[in-house]
């Protein structure tokens, strides 16, 4: 028994889950066709007069009025990605030092009881 729930889109077909819903859509004004055969899905429903709807503007613009910080915070941020920097490299190390060091101790343990690690011993 599946505990998955499958989530249907806007337009009745199934989605992954966390996958954004399709674009609503709206009827555009007509004009005057394109000439040639459409090419994609969009230039074809383009063509019968649909048209995505408007969307309200993106999570990382600011309202309309306010304006993005300025660079007096460069210090702060190129400080920032130093130090991450050299901990992500400190953190790299550590981790190649501890897989030599198993490997160590793994050959340690062969040597010393050769006969736990022969086939058919």
């Amino acid at each position: 028994m599946s505990t998955h729930r499958a989530s249907t889109s806007g337009s009745g077909g199934f989605r992954a889950v966390g996958q954004k819903p399709p674009v609503p859509y709206q009827r555009a004004a007509t004009g005057a066709p394109p000439e040639g055969p459409p090419t994609t899905v969009g230039e074809q429903a383009a063509r019968a007069g649909w048209a995505p709807a408007p969307r309200q503007s993106p999570a990382h613009t600011p309202p309309r009025g306010q304006r993005l910080p300025g660079t007096g915070d460069g210090r702060a941020l190129t400080l920032l990605r130093i130090v991450a920097y050299v901990l992500t490299s400190l953190a790299s190390l550590l981790f190649i030092a501890l897989v030599v060091y198993g490997y160590l101790l793994v050959q340690d343990a062969v040597q010393t009881f050769p006969r736990l690690f022969t086939p058919g011993g």
